[in-house]
């Protein structure tokens, strides 16, 4: 069974011309919407076979993310959904739960029913290995992937977070605020922060604590709030707090209430992700901001761009923002 590519390839022109076409868009001129269509008749195109295989054949691009609860995802992918919507892609949306299993049965799902291009969110212990690798590998749609570390797969575009500059600018900015016993919160999804904080303390000559490095299985605000516990009953708690991201940290200043401790006070406290309550908790989160919408409009255009005309990898590194507000 003829397929987009087929007919792209006959014709010469893009898979996304070949899409348009065949659904009637205006932005294809008549000539070209009847040689497109003339040729799916020739090379015996079905589109009602097609679909009813499961396969898209329309402007469809998929996005890959790990979950949909936390705001930080869910941000990402309604600028990802607006941004795609934009350049004219219907989305398909598929989670992974922080599984490699699921991730490699999302990228072969897209694949199989063919979307134009695919938007992969991924979280640093959602390890890049082997099964991975070879997923995208065999998958036919175009890759554009978000992440927080770099990879060193050249063959795939990627924009990615520079977390370590974010955590040394959070950490320097603690320093020089006075605070000296610095402590550290993470849940283990998200535990690649806490080696980033540990580099970025030793290279702001600060003494790394072991007592004050607190990691467990539960996530979020509930994560942030038993951690915060652990840390308020040692004899000498810190007198700040790096949290691993900003959800953590909502639910550490809920633990200070309860003891009647107030940030920066009693102690300083800063996030990662610059969330939108953040700005709201205390009157104002100091965090770390991850840029998102440039994330996006970059990854987005160069999708876009890539799969209409493929072109040489790009790997693109942005930086994050320290953002100052009340708990520092």
């Amino acid at each position: 069974m003829a397929n987009l590519k087929d007919i792209a390839a006959e014709l010469g022109v893009s898979i996304s011309t070949v899409s348009r076409a065949l659904n009637g868009s205006s932005e294809i001129s008549h000539s070209v919407t009847e040689e497109v269509r003339a040729c799916a008749d020739r090379l015996g195109y079905n589109v009602q076979a097609r679909r009813r295989a499961g396969t898209v054949d329309s402007n469809t691009a998929g996005i890959i993310v790990p979950e949909i609860t936390s705001d930080y995802y869910a941000q990402l992918i309604q600028l990802a959904k607006k941004a795609l919507t934009a350049k004219g892609y219907s989305t398909i949306i598929k989670l992974t739960e922080f599984k490699t299993s699921e991730m490699v049965q999302a990228i072969s799902s897209m694949s199989q029913i063919q979307v134009q291009c695919l938007l992969i969110i991924m979280d640093t212990e959602e390890a890049m290995n082997t099964q991975i690798v070879n997923a995208m590998r065999r998958c036919s749609s175009n890759i554009m992937l978000i992440t927080s570390k770099y990879y060193p797969l050249h063959e795939f575009d990627c924009i990615y977070l520079d977390e370590y500059s974010g955590i040394v600018m959070g950490i320097q900015h603690l320093k020089q605020r006075g605070y000296t016993r610095i402590g550290c919160i993470s849940d283990k999804i998200s535990a690649s922060r806490i080696t980033i904080f540990k580099q970025a303390m030793k290279l702001l000559d600060m003494p790394v604590e072991p007592q004050y490095i607190c990691v467990g299985s539960e996530r979020a605000e509930n994560g942030g709030y038993l951690r915060m516990k652990e840390l308020l009953a040692m004899k000498t708690p810190p007198d700040a707090l790096f949290c691993a991201y900003d959800q953590m940290a909502i639910g550490a200043l809920h633990a200070m209430h309860e003891n009647n401790l107030h940030a920066p006070e009693d102690m300083a406290i800063i996030g990662f992700d610059n969330i939108t309550v953040s700005k709201y908790i205390e009157g104002g989160l100091t965090t770390i901001e991850n840029p998102c919408e440039d994330m996006i409009s970059i990854a987005v255009s160069i999708l876009d761009k890539h799969t209409k005309n493929r072109r040489a990898a790009q790997q693109i590194a942005l930086r994050p923002n320290l953002i100052v507000r009340s708990t520092t």
